[in-house]
């Protein structure tokens, strides 16, 4: 523990939280951000606050030795904007509020639809990719299957004699023949 930790300890005050955004606090529509508040361990619950909300979030600690609480908005979107600060309790004393996180709205929409070049869109992740990819090649080895089936079928549904023609080098046999007068 900090030396700073255990003198507010000392005096009967509780650290203050860190609140975090993950991916980060600029986030696109519709797209989905966690906040984070973090904390000492052995917190009883973590409280989220916006500005100007009557809103609270809380999230009660599942473990003693748990040191954070995660607030997840599954669709960024105006109202999800804003700032946002946290609280914990820890026995009966509630800790001081966090300092301000601001939530930014930003203007990247991933309803419209990327412009081609060599930058990687906003909800593209390498394992997006990766996975479409997998797709893709699933698809051309069931391709070549039904058409490795069909070129099979095709073949034994010729007569054997036209089979063994077709394999020998030379002239056919048909050019050969007389024709009836």
């Amino acid at each position: 523990m900090a030396p700073c930790s255990i003198a507010l300890l000392a005096l009967g005050a509780l650290p203050r939280p860190s609140i975090s955004a993950e991916p980060g606090s600029e986030i696109p529509r519709g797209r989905p951000v966690t906040i984070v508040c973090r904390g000492p361990a052995g917190f009883q619950e973590f409280r989220l606050e916006k500005e100007g909300s009557s809103q609270i979030w809380g999230e009660k600690n599942s473990s003693p030795s748990e040191q954070e609480a995660r607030f997840l908005f599954p669709s960024m979107s105006e109202d999800t904007a804003g700032r946002y600060r946290c609280r914990y309790i820890k026995s009966t004393l509630w800790s001081a509020l966090s300092d301000d996180l601001r939530l930014v709205l930003s203007r990247e929409d991933v309803t419209q639809v990327p412009t081609p070049g060599p930058a990687q869109p906003s909800g593209s992740t390498p394992q997006n990719y990766r996975v479409l990819n997998c797709v893709r090649l699933g698809l051309a080895g069931l391709v070549l299957v039904v058409l490795g089936v069909l070129l099979g079928e095709a073949w034994h549904s010729w007569p054997r004699s036209q089979r063994e023609e077709s394999l020998t080098p030379g002239p056919r046999g048909d050019a050969h023949r007389t024709q009836p007068m």
